[in-house]
């Protein structure tokens, strides 16, 4: 589900080989990564596939943020990162958004600290640093 939705959704920002370079994901290191962080899991009630992925580390990091490619626009993105933020409950907020991405971060009330070249598999690829304040968690 995250290969596929890396190259479909992100094709109109990133080039053929920069997607190949992102979507090729090494699965030791993707595993080892999540079990240290909170995650959830959306699956479609009708087939029980996967359809929407998130995790965030303890400090409000959000690492990944995925939503099947034929469940775009559908509020599902909106509600993972909710159901993290909500339960996390950190003062900030913060991820790398990719080009496609920046403004759902946006309008989910995160806002660009600084453009990012990551460098992936011999590609260069640009994303956006960006934080949101938890207006629920200011002392």
């Amino acid at each position: 589900m995250i290969k596929q939705t890396i190259q479909e959704v992100n094709k109109n920002d990133y080039s053929k080989a920069q997607l190949t370079a992102w979507s090729s994901i090494d699965e030791y290191s993707w595993r080892t990564t999540v079990k240290d962080h909170s995650a959830i899991v959306m699956v479609n009630d009708w087939n029980n596939k996967i359809i929407g992925f998130a995790d965030m580390d303890n400090n409000g990091y959000l690492d990944q943020l995925f939503v099947h490619k034929d469940f775009q626009n559908q509020t599902i993105a909106s509600k993972l990162i909710n159901y993290l933020e909500k339960n996390i409950q950190n003062r900030k907020f913060s991820t790398f958004a990719s080009i496609t991405a920046k403004p759902f971060f946006i309008a989910c009330g995160y806002k660009v600290i600084r453009t990012n070249i990551v460098n992936l598999r011999e590609q260069q690829l640009e994303n956006y640093y960006m934080e949101k304040v938890n207006e629920n968690n200011i002392p």
